[in-house]
């Protein structure tokens, strides 16, 4: 099984090394452009997921938009990751003030990658999916356990983990 997940993103390169690195991985995702197309999405469909653009500027801020996620009893419990890709200068210097606040109204992830690392990414977002939801990853580490890898427990250490 793959998980559903939405994707709004502004800027077309950014979108792709998502979505592919996503979809590498066997997840089903849906891209959007904007805020207001994602709330069309959202209220049509179910996910498992929703990665945005943490500095989008249409149709509202992510912060309106991460406030209608959280206040939808539907939707409440879909885990939101807000994503800066090479944050304008103004973005850097405010990034612990958005990632703060971004935190306080319910994001479960705040990530920022000055250079998109499909590796990196991943092991960012995949804990936040449903483990029968996750595709490959958990896989993996299951048959890496079962070789000895782990730490006795079926396990593999965050250590381990972080090496990959």
């Amino acid at each position: 099984m793959d998980a559903r997940i939405l994707v709004t993103m502004e800027h077309p390169e950014q979108m792709k090394l998502i979505s592919d690195s996503l979809e590498k991985f066997g997840h089903s995702v849906t891209k959007s452009n904007t805020f207001v197309e994602s709330m069309e999405i959202l209220r049509s469909f179910n996910f498992d997921l929703i990665v945005t653009d943490v500095h989008l500027q249409n149709g509202g801020s992510v912060f309106d938009f991460l406030r209608w996620v959280k206040g939808d009893p539907h939707m409440k419990t879909i885990p939101f990751v807000c994503y800066s890709a090479e944050p304008p200068e103004v973005g850097k210097y405010l990034a612990d003030g958005v990632r703060t606040a971004a935190r306080a109204l319910g994001a479960a992830k705040y990530i920022t990658m000055e250079n998109f690392e499909a590796s990196i990414f991943r092991q960012e977002i995949e804990w936040l999916l449903p483990v029968n939801r996750a595709g490959s990853y958990y896989a993996k580490l299951d048959t890496d356990s079962e070789h000895g890898d782990g730490d006795g427990d079926g396990k593999k250490s965050a250590t381990d983990r972080l090496k990959r």
